[in-house]
């Protein structure tokens, strides 16, 4: 998740709650009881995620030693579950300029193409690159955002095995570039605009999905890009017991104000190019952009519980509002 747009708010709310005892004045707790049918995702999401945030990958940062492992490594496992690259290969680089340097990036674009040729298209991005090593500790960044990988990944293999809508193609991204300020996604937006006759639908970002509070719920932005969200929220609910929110807090000045998660991820860029797009996250928490961010930390049943309400939501065909 993108560092400076948030951490103060992450450390102010984690200080305030802790003196003042004021967290417990929350909304209901959503119930724990998440139900999940995808049997073999569970596995494969704790392999994912062991991998990439294993001391071999570094803490993926741009442009690292970590950072190429972990491309060869989605380019493995897009190869394995028969995706197609988008470009000529899966591997897109681009460039950006940071601190008076350019500095190389590398996203990796694969796709699943619609049963009946159109032009409809859905995306789904999440980072894989975090915030690296120190000569004292490495970041292992398991939460954010090997679990959004980890996510994205289990959607792609269910919807490559049981796609839900015929004429409709779905494009995974995992970006490069997202904690030093976005660029990866910036870098994808611009890609596709040079592509006028891709019919973007939607834009799904996945940036920390497997650390729940103690409501377990997913927090989700950018529903008012949905069509009749109101009605399809109890159904995706139904179907996994995942309780969504629809709204960050954080204790401000001794009260509850929304916080602006709009700027905080990879759906930044989409907004701004007038794509329609939603964000599913969970608050930043104690470990976020710690050595600490580990695969212990996370909850499994919950990323599966996630990965399976998108899926479900990806396979609604009147999905988002008329341009």
């Amino acid at each position: 998740m993108f560092t400076t747009q948030i951490h103060l708010k992450v450390l102010a709310m984690m200080l305030l709650c802790g003196l003042l005892n004021a967290c417990s004045q929350t909304p209901q707790q959503c119930s724990s009881a998440i139900i999940t049918s995808w049997s073999s995702a569970h596995s494969q999401i704790t392999q994912d995620i062991t991998t990439l945030s294993s001391t071999e990958f570094q803490g993926r940062k741009t442009t690292t030693e970590g950072a190429r492992l972990t491309q060869e490594y989605l380019i493995k496992r897009f190869t394995e579950m028969g995706l197609q690259p988008w470009q000529p290969t899966f591997a897109v680089p681009f460039s950006f300029q940071h601190q008076f340097s350019t500095v190389s990036g590398v996203n990796i674009i694969a796709t699943i193409a619609a049963k009946n040729s159109s032009n409809r298209w859905r995306v789904i991005t999440a980072h894989y690159d975090h915030l690296g090593q120190t000569a004292s500790k490495m970041y292992p960044g398991a939460d954010d955002n090997a679990s959004g990988i980890a996510g994205m990944m289990a959607i792609a293999a269910q919807w490559q095995e049981n796609p839900p809508l015929d004429d409709v193609n779905l494009m995974i991204v995992a970006t490069d570039a997202e904690e030093p300020g976005l660029y990866g996604s910036y870098a994808l937006v611009t890609l596709l605009q040079q592509y006028p006759l891709m019919d973007i639908e939607l834009s799904v970002n996945l940036d920390m999905i497997g650390h729940p509070d103690r409501r377990r719920a997913i927090y989700m932005e950018g529903q008012k890009n949905l069509s009749n969200f109101e009605s399809i929220k109890p159904l995706l609910m139904q179907q996994t017991q995942l309780c969504i929110r629809t709204h960050h807090t954080n204790l401000l000045s001794g009260r509850m104000k929304k916080s602006d998660w709009l700027r905080a991820s990879d759906h930044y860029p989409f907004h701004k190019a007038g794509y329609s797009w939603v964000y599913f996250g969970v608050p930043p928490h104690a470990q976020y952009h710690t050595a600490d961010d580990t695969i212990a930390t996370l909850d499994i049943d919950f990323i599966v519980a996630v990965a399976e309400t998108v899926y479900q939501m990806l396979s609604i065909d009147k999905l988002t509002k008329a341009p």
